[in-house]
């Protein structure tokens, strides 16, 4: 009904034009018998204008329009968004409008985008039609089947199974756990192993044996000791063996310390002195001296004294002296006497 209204309010108006000048000719015209297929508003009947008494079909021009594709708008221009292609001839305000046109025309040329970009910012009128690509690395994270939570009891492996557009999505992993004496906590201890997804296991102790000693038993007795994880057992360097001599007991003279034949001291008894002004031994030279001996038996080095007279001390007569019997087997070292 609105199109017909429209071009019937149109039509009229012409209507009108034409018959003022007609009326206005006909003043000069003679009368004539011949009856003229013309009316005068408003006296002309909807049948005459639509052209039963004449030649005034309104509806003519909006089926030509309407047959040809043509759409009608009231304003004579298209919608927002979209792009005026055609015009009817017969009535300029039948109008061919197209969404697609106008989204290419105004820069909306993008129809898809490859990963990791994306179409973006659609065109009002026509969604197929986008203005630019955008990347969107974690949403091409996720399309391509990896994710950045994991279920309750499993993590993303540190580095393999990580996404390529974006490191803080990958794949889920179940850790096995650390190996004994280590964490995932770093140290300067070192490392051993990952915890089964990839992550570095690091020692909470020191597991190397301490400087100046080897897991190599050399024998002797050099001794022991532990490394810092109590796993190994590591040897100091060779040392010979020596039974170290017990300190004396019942001394009615006094003590001092002596070697006890090891590198150690004890407690030695110190030698009374002699009142009666000779030797020991009843020689003639009246004249006693203190004699310590130091006999060697290849292991042990053994300290000896005693008062003697000069002849008994001197080492070419005598050896080792009356002492001869403590180093069995063995030859006297030197003898001192003062």
């Amino acid at each position: 009904m609105k199109n017909y209204n429209t071009m019937l309010h149109m039509k009229l108006n012409s209507a009108v034009s034409i018959f003022a000048v007609a009326a206005a000719f006909a003043v000069f015209l003679p009368p004539s018998n011949a009856s003229a297929g013309v009316c005068f508003l408003p006296d002309c009947n909807e049948e005459d204008l639509a052209g039963g008494g004449g030649n005034m079909n309104i509806n003519e021009d909006t089926e030509f329009c309407e047959s040809k594709g043509f759409t009608y708008y009231a304003s004579g221009e298209c919608p927002q968004y979209y792009a005026k292609v055609g015009q009817c001839n017969r009535d300029d305000h039948y109008l061919k409008c197209d969404a697609k046109t106008w989204c290419e025309q105004n820069g909306y040329n993008t129809t898809s985008c490859s990963i990791p970009k994306y179409v973006d910012q659609p065109c009002p009128s026509y969604g197929s039609l986008y203005k630019q690509c955008k990347t969107d690395n974690q949403r091409a994270c996720r399309d391509t089947g990896y994710t950045n939570s994991c279920p309750s009891g499993q993590k993303l492996k540190k580095n393999s199974g990580r996404c390529a557009y974006d490191s803080s999505y990958g794949t889920c992993c179940r850790p096995s756990g650390c190996p004994s004496y280590t964490s995932l906590t770093y140290s300067s201890y070192g490392s051993n192993g990952t915890d089964g997804c990839e992550y570095t296991c690091y020692y909470t102790c020191n597991m190397n044996c301490p400087s100046g000693t080897s897991t190599s038993n050399p024998g002797g007795c050099g001794g022991s000791t532990r490394n810092g994880c109590g796993t190994k057992t590591c040897y100091y360097p060779y040392e010979s063996c020596c039974t170290p001599y017990s300190s004396e007991t019942g001394c009615s003279c006094g003590t001092y310390s002596c070697s006890d034949g090891c590198g150690g001291t004890r407690t030695c008894c110190s030698t009374c002195s002699s009142s009666s002004g000779s030797s020991s031994s009843g020689s003639s030279s009246g004249g006693t001296y203190e004699v310590w001996l130091a006999c060697d038996n290849g292991k042990n080095i053994f300290y000896r004294t005693g008062y003697y007279s000069k002849e008994e001390c001197i080492p070419e007569i005598h050896g080792c002296g009356d002492y001869y019997g403590v180093c069995p087997g063995t030859a006297c070292v030197y003898d001192i006497c003062n």
